[in-house]
């Protein structure tokens, strides 16, 4: 079960995406202000093969000062996941830099049955750094400029939307390497979910090595959040995502703009 979820969760975080600049996208990127630039909460039913394990669901808060806390949560509810008590969370500390949440920290957590795992970055700024810990193993990365988290991609992402930027590949910390995530659009279709039924826009993710694919749904009309996210395994195992409810708060500042 861990293993299932914990990639739901990595697709999640690494798909919310479109390309910008065409034609009915750009017309309306400004007309509703991106999720990223206000507090939200979103619940996300879970899907193993098309059968519900559990929920997730995303919250994005202001901080003290300039620091925005993005986090997420995922439970079983159904079957082994709710036996095994699988808890899955991630949360990220960071600021706005431009388009991109400049990482300040981020930890993620899992427990399962009487088992847990944990993983951490942080930025060490007097050894231009970012140190990051999995369990008892320490590795040391090469800070860069433009550096994101695995879980603030989503809403790096949505603002590049919205400002229409073009150019979407990030550079994204995991364990122990920076790497390299792009996108691309894939076209628009209608989606129907608990939540309702939104005119969305087909995201894929670009792969070096064939054989897993990321696919997310993004609704202009609710500020680019995702309303489905589907990945599949080389092995065809599918999870699922797709949104039960929403709350969009409302801003007091949007992120700065690009420098």
């Amino acid at each position: 079960m861990s293993i299932q979820s914990q990639s739901i969760r990595g697709a999640l975080a690494g798909a919310l995406l479109v390309v910008a600049g065409i034609g009915p996208l750009a017309s309306t990127a400004h007309a509703i202000e991106p999720a990223s630039s206000q507090p939200f909460s979103a619940r996300y039913e879970v899907l193993r093969n098309g059968r519900s394990l559990g929920e997730a669901t995303l919250t994005l808060a202001r901080g003290s000062d300039d620091r925005w806390r993005f986090e997420s949560e995922t439970r079983g509810t159904r079957g082994l996941a709710a036996l095994s008590g699988v808890e899955i969370s991630e949360q990220s500390t960071f600021r706005w830099r431009g388009l991109l949440p400049e990482l300040i920290e981020y930890d993620y957590r899992q427990s399962v049955a009487m088992r847990r795992r944990s993983r951490s970055l942080r930025i060490d700024p007097e050894r231009q750094a970012i140190l990051s810990r999995q369990d008892d193993r320490m590795w040391e990365l090469r800070r860069e400029d433009g550096v994101i988290d695995r879980n603030t991609v989503a809403l790096a992402i949505i603002a590049a939307v919205a400002a229409g930027r073009a150019d979407l590949s990030f550079r994204v910390a995991d364990r122990d390497d920076v790497e390299t995530q792009r996108y691309r659009v894939a076209g628009r279709e209608q989606v129907r979910v608990r939540a309702g039924e939104f005119n969305a826009i087909l995201i894929e993710r670009i792969r070096e090595k064939p054989g897993r694919e990321t696919d997310t749904w993004l609704a202009p009309d609710l500020g680019y959040l995702a309303v489905r996210i589907r990945h599949r395994e080389a092995d065809g195992e599918t999870l699922e995502m797709r949104l039960l409810s929403h709350d969009l708060g409302t801003a007091t500042a949007a992120p700065p703009a690009p420098r």
